[in-house]
């Protein structure tokens, strides 16, 4: 598959915070195949006294497991936040394995806790649009998190943790938690937590409305109607804009896509098999956002997230010739019609045990995937 010739990009921001971008691999694993994943076990290899979690769930990675319970062993205390809907069942087949080894809170709402970040001993942040998968610390999707070593960030993580984990507080019923403009070695960075923060009207928008050169979007969906006409705006003020959108998500009957082609917006749509599963916004050689929402009004306004901006130009243009040359991989006919999430057109959709795209067919049991 061309796209591994990619390969992994590993982006170090002089030494307080380091994005990892995952470009996709062939196929799903069950062994860690992610710089970022490789990182997380480093972070919990080393954690000295607490790791603290919210993640959606939990398939197929058991060397991230295997570190918890080792670090749980030696003496450091863990603990975690999971997604659970209202039957109490988790969209993740390992997500058990937490609650048998650890101490677990979960929300029990049809709303979804849909967080990825650990806080290590705190000091240390992880965070960012992968889960704990084979097809994100797996590899199979494209991805970015970032790892944060600052005290002041990992207090704010903390005190959104222990609202869901000790208050038993999710969504709605939570205190707000934002803090901009904190001033770290290398950056400025502000965090915004789903969905008390408003994070679209007061952290995203802005962004969009005083961006003066270009903005690249690679992500999961893109539904926010509000965002799809500041972006239309800023395209018709002369903003250079690129969109790259997931093969599944372009298929949801909210996606605006087609409304932003219409207006002018180079969109493509990926044709990885893997999802392009990155929730993120790259800004004039200024700005990164990073996180586990997704560009949606459920992402904004009733799941439980997160999203990191970050000022600092050095981090923005690496990750803004990460974006180009993924930009570059797709074929220019996607940006004029969507491939089938799961076809032979897909990269190894028909070959990844994977339900790309959710009609039940997996494989050479979808129609698309026989020839």
């Amino acid at each position: 598959m061309k796209l591994l010739l990619l390969v992994l990009l590993t982006l170090t921001l002089y030494a307080k915070e380091t994005l990892h971008l995952q470009a996709p691999s062939a196929l799903p694993s069950t062994s860690i195949n992610s710089t970022f994943g490789e990182e997380l076990v480093k972070l919990i290899e080393n954690a000295h006294h607490e790791i603290f979690f919210a993640i959606y769930g939990l398939r197929g990675q058991d060397e991230i497991l295997k570190a918890l319970i080792d670090a749980q062993e030696r003496g450091v205390s863990v603990k975690g936040v999971v997604d659970s809907d209202s039957h109490d069942k988790n969209y993740y087949s390992d997500t058990y394995a937490l609650y048998k080894y650890f101490e677990i809170v979960s929300d029990h709402k049809s709303y979804i806790m849909h967080n990825k970040f650990f806080v290590i001993d705190k000091s240390i942040v992880w965070s960012g649009s992968s889960n704990i998968s084979d097809t994100g610390t797996g590899g199979y999707n494209a991805n970015n998190c970032l790892v944060m070593s600052d005290a002041n960030i990992a207090a704010v993580y903390l005190k959104e943790f222990n609202q869901m984990f000790y208050d038993k507080k999710f969504h709605n019923k939570k205190e707000v938690v934002t803090y901009e403009d904190i001033q770290t070695e290398d950056s400025l960075v502000s965090i915004y937590f789903s969905p008390k923060s408003n994070t679209y009207e007061n952290g995203l928008k802005k962004l969009i409305q005083n961006a003066e050169q270009y903005i690249y979007i690679p992500v999961f969906y893109l539904t926010h109607k509000d965002l799809a006409q500041q972006l239309i705006n800023a395209k018709n003020r002369g903003v250079e804009i690129k969109i790259i959108l997931d093969a599944t998500a372009a298929r949801n009957r909210y996606s605006m896509h087609t409304e932003l082609r219409k207006n002018g917006i180079k969109v493509k749509v990926e044709n990885f098999g893997g999802k392009m599963h990155i929730k993120s916004i790259i800004v004039d050689d200024k700005y990164i956002v990073s996180g586990s929402m997704n560009l949606t009004k459920a992402g904004n306004s009733k799941n439980d997230e997160n999203t990191i901006v970050v000022q600092n130009s050095n981090l923005a243009k690496q990750y803004k010739n990460y974006f180009l040359k993924l930009w570059e991989f797709i074929p220019k006919k996607y940006q004029y019609r969507d491939p089938n999430p799961e076809s032979f057109e897909s990269g190894n959709s028909c070959n990844d045990g994977i339900d790309n795209d959710f009609d039940h067919q997996i494989d050479i049991k979808d129609k698309a995937c026989q020839r």
